[in-house]
């Protein structure tokens, strides 16, 4: 009778051990999927008087200081803007900036990506290996201003 809870005891441990083994090596490839890592959150409070944007035509982009590579802002409309990292989320720890291909595009000069500005899920990845899009801001127009907030 001891022999066998004995033995029961061991196979317990075994298959306890095996399955500690499985969960780290799950959890390691799942880890593993694009190298698709998090944008760093820095803050973002940038007010933008109308006027200095006054050049930028419908459907026109152009870069803004701030964020952690810097922002591209969009036009969207005579009052609608989009505002996006510049940081390419395909892996954002080798800090490249994506740039202005043709005011609807943007593309990353480390991995290839390219981000579509204009479409209707904004900074999307049209090509490359990057699978998220651009980290986009939270843009308000008050008054005579356009605000950039995270």
């Amino acid at each position: 009778m001891q022999k066998i809870r004995i033995e029961t005891m061991l196979d317990i441990s075994k298959l306890r051990k095996i399955f500690i083994i499985s969960l780290l090596i799950i959890t390691g490839f799942a880890g593993c999927d694009d190298n698709d890592y998090w944008i760093p959150n820095v803050p973002v409070n940038i007010r933008i008087p109308l006027t200095r944007l006054s050049d930028l035509g419908l459907l026109q982009a152009r870069y803004w200081p701030g964020g952690v590579n810097g922002i591209i802002i969009f036009r969207r409309g005579d009052r609608e803007f989009n505002a996006f990292d510049r940081t390419c989320t395909f892996q954002p720890s080798e800090n490249c900036a994506v740039v202005i291909m043709d005011d609807l595009f943007a593309e990353c000069p480390c991995c290839g990506s390219q981000f579509h500005l204009s479409f209707e899920y904004p900074a999307s990845p049209e090509k490359g290996p990057a699978k998220r899009p651009l980290k986009q801001y939270r843009t308000t127009v008050d008054g005579q201003r356009l605000h950039i907030s995270n």
